[in-house]
C-alpha cells in the first residue's frame, strides 16, 4: 500500500481515537491532538508497525489500532522529553508545556499513555498476541526511562559502548518494539519477532547519532533548537563526526544483515527504511 495512503489512515485512526463528546472543552483532548496530529510528524514508528505486519499478510485495518497504540507512546515521550529537556520547540511548533502549560502537559502525557493501552486492550487479537505487545510495550516503557534517566543525570556514559546503550533505550527501544509488534500482529515466529526487535534497536541508533550530529546546526528545517546537547554528553563529542558515521554505517548494516533474516514479506519494510535513511543522511553531509 502507498506510503502517503498508510500515514492518512494513521492520522484519521488518531484523530476518530481523540474524540470524545463527552468533553468536548478538554484542554487534554486539544492538546493531544495538537501534538499526535501535527503535520511535520513522520509517523515512522507506526508506519514500520503497518510495513512490518503487511509482510505477514495482515490487513491494515486490523493493524491499525496498534500502531495507533504505539504512535501515542512515541508522542507522549516527547512531551516528557521536551518538559525534561525545557525545550519550547517541538517538530517546528510549541512544544506542548510551551503551549498549554506543564499542567495540562503532564495531563496530556497520562491521558495518552491510557488510550494506548486501552487500544490494545480493544484489538482485534488474541488474548496470547495482545498480552505479548502489552508485556513488550511495558518493557519498551521501562528501556526509555531508564535512557532517559542517563540522559538527565549524565550518568553511566564515560565510554562510547555505554552511550550507544543509553541511545538504545532512548530511540532504539521503541522502533524495536515497533516493528516487533507488527510481528506479533501477523503471528511471526519467536526468531522473526526477536530479529525485528534488534532491527529496531539499530535503527535507533542510527537515528539518534543523526539527531546529534545536527544539533549545532538545526534549523527550522529539523524542527529542533540548536545547541540542546552543549552540556551533554554524545558520540559527537566522543569520537567526532567520522567516528559517529564510522558507528552509523555498522548499525545500518546490521539492519540489512537482520532484514535479510526475516522469514516474512519485507519488500514494503525495506522500501520504508530506505527512504527514511535517505531522509536523514542528509544530516550528516
Amino acid at each position: 500500500m502507498d506510503l502517503e495512503i498508510k500515514k492518512h489512515l494513521i492520522r484519521h485512526c488518531l484523530y476518530d481515537t481523540l474524540q470524545d463528546d463527552s468533553e468536548p472543552n478538554s484542554k487534554v483532548i486539544e492538546a493531544s491532538k495538537y501534538m499526535s496530529l501535527n503535520r511535520s510528524s513522520g509517523l515512522y514508528r507506526p508506519l514500520l508497525l503497518l510495513s512490518t505486519a503487511e509482510g505477514y499478510s495482515v490487513p491494515i485495518e486490523r493493524a491499525l489500532p496498534i500502531a495507533t497504540a504505539i504512535e501515542f507512546a512515541h508522542v507522549l515521550s516527547l512531551i516528557a522529553d521536551d518538559i525534561i529537556d525545557k525545550s519550547d520547540m517541538r517538530r517546528g511548533s510549541p512544544s506542548c508545556h510551551e503551549k498549554y502549560g506543564q499542567y495540562i502537559a503532564t495531563l496530556t502525557h497520562m491521558y495518552l499513555r491510557e488510550v494506548a493501552q486501552e487500544m490494545i486492550e480493544e484489538s482485534s487479537f488474541s488474548d496470547a498476541q495482545r498480552q505479548d505487545i502489552r508485556r513488550r510495550v511495558i518493557h519498551t516503557a521501562k528501556d526509555m526511562i531508564y535512557g532517559q534517566e542517563k540522559d538527565v543525570l549524565q550518568r553511566d556514559l564515560d565510554t562510547p559502548e555505554k552511550v550507544v546503550r543509553m541511545y538504545e533505550q532512548k530511540s532504539g527501544a521503541l522502533i524495536g518494539a515497533s516493528l516487533a509488534c507488527g510481528g506479533i500482529t501477523g503471528n511471526a515466529c519467536q526468531e522473526d519477532i526477536n530479529n525485528l526487535n534488534y532491527m529496531g534497536i539499530a535503527l535507533g541508533v542510527s537515528y539518534q547519532i543523526i539527531d546529534d550530529a545536527f544539533d549545532k546546526r538545526a534549523s527550522s528545517e529539523t524542527g529542533k533548537p540548536s545547541n540542546q546537547d552543549l552540556k551533554k554528553q554524545t558520540l559527537v563529542k566522543m569520537v567526532g563526526l567520522n567516528g559517529v558515521i564510522k558507528i552509523k554505517e555498522e548499525k545500518d548494516a546490521l539492519v540489512d544483515e537482520l532484514m535479510n533474516k526475516i522469514h516474512g514479506n519485507t519488500y514494503s519494510l525495506k522500501e520504508l527504511v530506505m527512504q527514511f535513511r535517505r531522509e536523514r543522511d542528509k544530516y550528516l553531509l
